[in-house]
């Protein structure tokens, strides 16, 4: 079912790696992607993994899953064993070069780089320009697959943002759109996608006998009430606002101002407040470990960034098989008694959202999958929300210093 390639820096497959002890990949919906494997050093798979530049590529029944370059070669020896590990990222590690304010790299001709249009076509110009075809022959590093318009229409303004952070903004305010790298032949290839829709189809539960585990929490929103400041000095700059009032309506109001000094755009105000509502609204996170059926299974039936249905009992309450299969036909327009299917709703725990990373563990003896859905920026415990509050200090003050 899986194949596991070395390549070369040419991107080049030298290598089928057989001998390997576990490999886990951890791809993440528009954010940079993880993997780790342990094998033999005594393989020829581990002699060319070891070589700079070198790189896997994960294909499960023919299609490329997972690509991505070698960080951390690691080699642990006694006289029991002798074993080589092995860490990178997905190739959405390029995303992390930046947006130039000037894509010839003379600063001194704009502050910003601004372009406005539908969102897939403004990312995929920044790609050009920056790191692909068109931009300078030292930084080219990506091609891009064919445009096809998808979005809304946005506003981009770069200034020494990283390709990644811009792109997360544009494709969540031109319709949560997705945006990936992968490997095509011998090329990496920008390319952005519209997920899908699965909350009628993709339905997860324990009583379906889909569904062998979860981990499920909330979070209060950080933000629900935004007011942004735009050019202009006093009481002459140009002052919006907007809220979630149900969000307000639940929580109480947090409120939050956003400097936008260097645009008078009312467009792009608009944006940024939409923006910064999103990220900072109530939390979502929910893994889990589905088992894969005929009817439903990872990457066949469902993927990154597409929005899938988990259903469980609250605590303490019972509900039937046949009871849950009633209440799902609610949701895919089948005639149903109304208030039938509100009482059983009191009895569950329905989360409808986006597939944000799957963690995928794989031996010789088989796999599991383990997706995770919730809200951007998601944190599982304690350490990971000290950094996700450190990332979100340092954006403020970078956007500060480039204005």
């Amino acid at each position: 079912m899986y194949k596991i390639y070395v390549r070369d820096q040419n991107l080049n497959r030298v290598a089928e790696i057989n001998d390997y002890n576990n490999l886990e990949l951890i791809p993440r919906f528009n954010a940079i992607g993880a993997w780790i494997m342990d094998l033999p050093t005594d393989t020829g798979a581990a002699r060319e993994l070891i070589k700079q530049r070198t790189g896997i590529i994960v294909t499960r029944n023919g299609q490329t899953i997972f690509s991505g370059p070698v960080r951390k070669p690691y080699r642990k020896w006694n006289s029991k064993q002798d074993t080589l590990t092995v860490s990178g990222t997905d190739d959405m590690i390029h995303l992390l070069n930046l947006a130039y304010p000037e894509p010839s790299g003379n600063f001194t001709l704009k502050d910003y780089d601004v372009r406005t249009g539908p969102a897939e076509t403004i990312m995929k110009q920044y790609v050009d320009v920056n790191i692909g075809p068109n931009a300078l022959p030292e930084r080219r590093s990506l091609t891009l697959e064919p445009n096809k318009a998808l979005g809304k229409s946005v506003t981009g303004r770069g200034r020494f943002h990283t390709l990644l952070e811009l792109f997360q903004s544009l494709a969540l305010a031109g319709g949560d759109l997705g945006f990936r790298v992968v490997q095509v032949g011998k090329q990496l290839q920008f390319q952005v996608y519209q997920p899908a829709d699965k909350t009628r189809s993709a339905f997860f539960s324990p009583l379906l006998g889909n569904l062998a585990s979860f981990e499920y929490g909330t979070e209060a929103p950080d933000v629900n009430y935004t007011i942004v400041g735009g050019g202009g000095e006093g009481t002459e700059r140009i002052l919006l606002e907007r809220g979630d009032s149900a969000s307000i309506a639940e929580y109480g109001r947090f409120e939050k101002f956003i400097d936008q000094r260097n645009t008078t755009e009312i467009p792009e105000l608009e944006q940024s407040m939409v923006e910064e509502l999103a990220t900072n609204a109530e939390k979502r996170s929910l893994s889990f470990t589905p088992l894969d059926t005929p009817q439903l299974a990872f990457v066949h039936d469902y993927n990154l960034g597409d929005k899938v249905s988990v259903v469980f009992t609250q605590p303490g309450e019972m509900v039937t098989v046949e009871t849950l299969h009633y209440f799902i036909s609610a949701y895919q327009t089948v005639p149903v008694d109304v208030e039938r299917v509100r009482k059983i709703q009191e009895k569950l725990t329905v989360i409808q959202d986006v597939v944000r990373g799957v963690k995928i563990s794989i031996t010789p003896n088989g796999e599991t999958v383990s997706p995770v859905i919730g809200t951007p920026d998601t944190v599982s415990n304690s350490i990971l929300g000290i950094f996700d509050k450190m990332r979100k200090l340092s954006k403020r003050i970078s956007n500060l210093e480039r204005t």
